[in-house]
């Protein structure tokens, strides 16, 4: 066989077991059948089945493919001319798909499959939904694969999980052949093991005991992921407290959480949050050095006391690198301090009314529909103990702010019209 690592071919001599090969600078010369792949008489059926066909020439030969041991041919010229086809399905026998973490069939039998992705439910975006007597839309598009498609059912009655993907071909995340190398990590289009996501659906007792064993059952657990699977039911109250030593990502998706607790104790990888639908009622401590990026959508606490966790969280971010926000009624200050940070998202922050920032890679500033905006906007040029971090003679960036629709005090517009940094362009809609 020929192997794009080693660069080399092989046959195995059935006769003998043994494993014959060639270096390129041999087979890059032309040499006849008989000098490199033997032919031996048979003497026994066991020791030497029946003759196979060439999978290149259609001849009759005692040759396998020496990798996969499945495909015949009756030299080395055939197999060579027939790598270019065959290596895509080549593989030793018992091997199982890095992508799909299935063990891969022998190539030509009758159990073969290709290598099948679904779609990761942690890298999908919901694009909206419709819902109507004659079924119900739901409109996605997928991070991992950059495809969009709608998930349609029958009827209204129709649980979502048997919903059909339109169009066909956007069916699967990734469809094609397997692989036994190292998949390269920027690429999600494929099924891990350290996986879980999880579904209100389980209802409150049931889906507690999940969070509860996760330290048991998926100790390893990388990426986790729960979400409502359906409406959002405010009686099933679930609290996330438990250990998760390798959690990377996490997204909280329209669960009405009793209590939420990331710490470095718990999780000390975390980089990822991602919370939609918090409840006002929910008690959150979320302290992450190693935090990078923040999404949160929707959420107003019940009390101006409640709202001292975030400013626990950003003091403790210090790596953070991009904060995305809708509907984020918490103020009436907040402070940003990263040398990392790139972007900020505060759109309808309708509470906040001052806002500091030390960034000085920040590309990106979104105030759009900050109602309440009456104090002070600060761009800080140094911090006491990040500046010292930043290479020599480091220049900072500048960068843009959207304040569409915004109501900004006087002094606020001028650090807009004046900081050196700031790209602003004040383009608030006429409501007249």
């Amino acid at each position: 066989f020929f192997d794009d690592d080693e660069d080399h071919f092989s046959t195995t001599n059935l006769a003998t077991g043994r494993v014959e090969s060639v270096a390129p600078s041999i087979w890059k010369r032309p040499c006849a059948a008989a000098s490199v792949v033997s032919n031996p008489t048979r003497t026994s059926t066991m020791n030497n089945p029946a003759p196979s066909t060439c999978h290149s020439c259609g001849k009759e030969t005692d040759n396998n493919c020496g990798r996969c041991k499945a495909i015949s041919y009756c030299n080395r010229d055939c197999q060579k001319l027939d790598w270019k086809k065959h290596k895509a399905v080549c593989f030793p026998p018992g091997s199982t798909c890095t992508r799909c973490l299935q063990e891969i069939p022998p190539p030509g039998s009758s159990d073969y499959k290709p290598c099948r992705v679904p779609h990761p439910e942690h890298h999908l975006q919901n694009c909206g939904s419709s819902v109507g007597p004659e079924g119900a839309f739901y409109r996605n598009a997928c991070a991992a694969c950059s495809k969009q498609f709608v998930k349609t059912t029958p009827s209204f009655s129709t649980p979502k999980s048997q919903a059909v993907i339109q169009p066909a071909s956007a069916e699967w995340c990734y469809h094609g052949y397997h692989t036994i190398k190292e998949i390269p990590k920027s690429d999600e289009r494929r099924i891990r093991d350290d996986i879980l996501v999880l579904s209100a659906k389980l209802g409150h007792e049931d889906l507690q005991a999940k969070i509860n064993d996760i330290p048991k059952d998926l100790p390893n657990v990388r990426i986790l992921t729960i979400q409502s699977g359906g409406s959002y039911d405010e009686d099933i109250r679930p609290r996330l407290t438990v250990k998760m030593p390798k959690l990377e990502k996490l997204q909280l998706v329209d669960v009405a959480f009793a209590e939420i607790t990331l710490t470095p104790e718990l999780t000390p990888l975390l980089e990822t949050v991602e919370l939609q639908n918090v409840p006002e009622d929910c008690q959150l401590d979320i302290v992450l050095p190693e935090l990078k990026d923040f999404s949160m959508h929707y959420y107003g606490p019940a009390d101006d006391e409640d709202d001292e966790w975030i400013h626990a969280m950003l003091q403790a971010a210090t790596k953070l690198v991009s904060f995305d926000s809708y509907k984020l009624i918490v103020g009436p200050h907040l402070y940003f301090a990263s040398n990392d940070l790139e972007s900020i998202r505060l759109h309808r922050a309708e509470f906040l009314s001052d806002l500091t920032v030390y960034a000085p890679r920040l590309q990106s500033l979104n105030l759009q529909a900050c109602y309440g905006f009456d104090g002070n906007l600060r761009i800080l040029d140094r911090h006491a103990q990040l500046s010292k971090d930043l290479p020599r003679n480091f220049q900072q960036t500048k960068f843009e702010v959207v304040t569409t629709n915004s109501c900004l005090s006087n002094s606020a517009q001028a650090t807009l019209e004046s900081h050196p940094r700031i790209e602003w362009t004040d383009e608030s809609e006429d409501w007249m």
